[in-house]
């Protein structure tokens, strides 16, 4: 029987310096597209605009609160802010109110940075604001002309007192411990 010949192996050939850059190379340029050029031409929708689904129900909520105060008298934020419609449908925001009262609901489908700048946005869309008073035990509600008011917003501090903010977008973000407390202080113009 003849005997077989063996094949020997080659050594593989070894990358050079060219071929080891271009995986790199294209991990570099792909990540630039998707972070700088994509949402330059085609950029996410502003949240405070967006209207959740019926069935959505985020993972990411939280529950922060904002006082109003007209007048140095503690006053109410209706249910309804941030559940007005859009374009004839009915739309519930990301931020909100769920009752009458104090606490918002901020609910996205991912962790989000909502500040009191974002919440003015859905609350205060026509120079005006809603709120309920409670002082009699009746809830009283009443639209008020902000231009009527001089407002001052602030925010309870680590420092342990409400430290003032030239904007309500100077707020920090609601963080997700829910123990932050936002402040509209509106005072008549004389």
């Amino acid at each position: 029987m003849p005997k077989r010949k063996i094949k020997e192996e080659k050594p593989k050939k070894r990358l050079g310096k060219k071929e080891m850059l271009i995986p790199p190379i294209a991990m570099g340029a792909a990540t630039l597209v998707a972070l700088v050029i994509i949402p330059n031409l085609a950029p996410p929708p502003d949240p405070t605009q967006v209207c959740l689904k019926g069935g959505d129900t985020g993972s990411f909520q939280l529950y922060p609160r904002i006082e109003v105060i007209v007048d140095s008298k503690h006053m109410l934020l209706p249910d309804d802010v941030g559940k007005q419609p859009k374009d004839g449908k009915d739309c519930v925001r990301p931020i909100r109110t769920d009752e009458v009262g104090n606490i918002i609901h901020i609910e996205y489908i991912r962790p989000i940075r909502f500040t009191l700048g974002d919440f003015m946005k859905i609350y205060n869309n026509t120079n005006t604001i809603e709120v309920v008073d409670n002082s009699t035990g009746a809830k009283l509600e009443q639209t008020l002309n902000l231009t009527n008011y001089n407002i001052e917003y602030s925010y309870f501090s680590e420092e342990g007192k409400f430290t003032k903010v030239a904007k309500p977008s100077d707020t920090p973000a609601f963080p997700q411990d829910n123990k932050m407390v936002a402040r509209i202080e509106l005072t008549s113009k004389q």
